[in-house]
């Protein structure tokens, strides 16, 4: 079973109907989104260890920077999330960050790249600004190592 499998099968389908056009999904347009969700990742609790991370969710959201793909990769399988991406985009990343919900509480960990940081987003943040952009130039954007051209060629 591969990740994206094994990750799946671990999906329950609610129970609950939801009438989504008596819904106000307001919220989900992409640039209120994308000052909110900035916001709150931005304002989480920086951390610098898996250990201090799995401490601190308890009590807020916290936020752990990865520093090259293969770091994420590493984290993404500490914690039992898909650790892939495609052309620079870690899979189930937003501008790079990515959400794990640790334990069963209310709060959320952020595996984000370097350039997340306390104040105002970048000004490219949440406008898809990706689109047509070079893996390498991506990667120096969101402030990660660049693999090694011997590693580049192994691995992507």
């Amino acid at each position: 079973q591969n990740d994206i499998e094994h990750n799946l099968n671990q999906i329950l389908l609610d129970r609950v109907g939801v009438q989504w056009e008596k819904e106000d999904l307001s919220y989900l347009k992409p640039e209120w989104f994308a000052e909110s969700y900035w916001r709150r990742v931005s304002n989480a609790k920086l951390v610098s260890t898996e250990a201090d991370a799995k401490f601190y969710i308890a009590h807020s959201d916290v936020r752990l920077v990865y520093n090259s793909l293969s770091h994420f990769e590493t984290l993404a399988f500490n914690f039992d999330i898909m650790a892939d991406e495609k052309a620079g985009i870690v899979r189930t990343g937003y501008e790079g960050i990515v959400e794990v919900r640790y334990g069963k509480g209310e709060f959320i960990l952020f595996l984000t790249p370097p350039y997340v940081s306390e104040g105002s987003p970048p000004s490219t943040f949440g406008k898809k600004a990706w689109t047509n952009v070079e893996k390498t130039t991506l990667l120096q954007s969101f402030g990660l190592s660049i693999p090694s051209e011997e590693d580049w060629q192994m691995n992507w």
